[in-house]
């Protein structure tokens, strides 16, 4: 991506003052140093003319008709920060001037006009002017190389995590590939349900790390062939907790972290970790949890065979409205017919 660098403005000065003669000096001295000059006799004639036409400098009166230096004042501020702003004003309204200076004012000097303290505060402004643009350019130039750099991490610490998902299921051979099936299904649920590619996207990352924390489990608990103790299930309850930790140094997304935390939670509460329920819990974490177990019922275990398709659907509809997601669950089973073909992913069966 190139760094667009906003244009830096000329040497240029705005005078706004409704005093002629006034005026006149002003801009023949401004001039005389070689500055641009556009004026206006009126505040709101001044923002016109600086909508169309802005300088870096604005010198204005603080007592004019209409709504005055003041509000012209915050207007500039609020468009234009950058602009540096030089208040003319009367030696006995030092509380209408330090109103304006707490308005965003830059400098100010009294009438009647002194030339050389004219020349002064316009070389300065301009000069601050100068050297807050190429501060501006550095922060860009640095922020640029952060997020190039920070990509560049993010980039390396995902494709670590990818090699650590296929390496955490080839300790076991009844889990190989299940990361990737779970994305691919929750991406065809996502993409039957009408979810947007910008939200199926980060689904996709969410659901493809989603398991990572299991590298936290031991071997003797993956592989056990009978049932766990409860010591040893609420170890793997910790997995999507482990799961978040690992991840969230380096993915900003809260939507993917909650994704990856909630997908045990349930409908009616007892699910875990945080025993979230109905609405409580995450869109993808709700987007995951269905085909999490649609996958773990259909792939062999160590303590059992893989079920069918048919008796796997059955399970996850008596699971709608206390695990799963009633609507969910029924755009999940007629998808899943489709599902091993990939046909899902070519457009069949998705709504609109």
């Amino acid at each position: 991506m190139m760094l667009i660098k906003p244009p830096r403005l000329p040497l240029a000065v705005t005078v706004v003052e409704d005093e002629p003669m006034a005026q006149d000096v002003l801009v023949r001295a401004a001039r005389s140093w070689h500055f641009q000059c556009q004026t206006a006799n009126t505040a709101e004639q001044a923002l016109d003319l600086l909508v169309t036409n802005p300088t870096p400098i604005v010198v204005t009166d603080l007592r004019m008709p209409g709504r005055g230096g003041l509000w012209l004042i915050r207007e500039i501020r609020k468009r234009w920060p950058d602009i540096g702003i030089i208040v003319l004003t009367a030696g006995d309204e030092p509380e209408a001037t330090n109103e304006c200076l707490r308005a965003g004012a830059h400098h100010y000097f009294y009438k009647p006009i002194k030339l050389d303290e004219f020349r002064h505060v316009l070389e300065t402004t301009w000069r601050t002017y100068r050297e807050e643009c190429d501060q501006s350019d550095l922060r860009r130039q640095l922020e640029h190389a952060v997020r190039k750099q920070t990509r560049r991490v993010r980039r390396t610490f995902l494709s670590g995590m990818t090699s650590l998902v296929l390496t955490m299921e080839e300790r076991d051979p009844y889990t190989a590939g299940h990361s990737r099936r779970v994305r691919d299904y929750a991406l065809d649920l996502a993409r039957a349900l009408g979810i947007d590619r910008k939200q199926r996207r980060l689904l996709s990352l969410a659901a493809h790390l989603h398991d990572i924390g299991k590298v936290a489990v031991p071997d003797a608990i993956l592989h056990k062939p009978g049932p766990l103790t409860e010591e040893e299930f609420a170890i793997v309850r910790d997995h999507p907790v482990v799961s978040e930790r690992i991840l969230a140094p380096v993915v900003s997304n809260r939507s993917v972290l909650a994704g990856i935390r909630g997908h045990h939670e349930r409908m009616d509460g007892s699910g875990y970790p945080d025993h979230l329920r109905g609405d409580q819990i995450p869109l993808f974490a709700k987007l995951i949890a269905i085909p999490d177990c649609f996958d773990a019922l259909t792939t062999s275990r160590a303590y059992r065979d893989a079920m069918t398709t048919h008796e796997a659907l059955s399970i996850l509809r008596e699971g709608a409205g206390q695990h799963f997601d009633p609507e969910f669950i029924r755009t999940f089973v007629e998808i899943a017919p489709y599902l091993e073909s990939g046909e899902t992913r070519s457009g069949i069966l998705v709504k609109a």
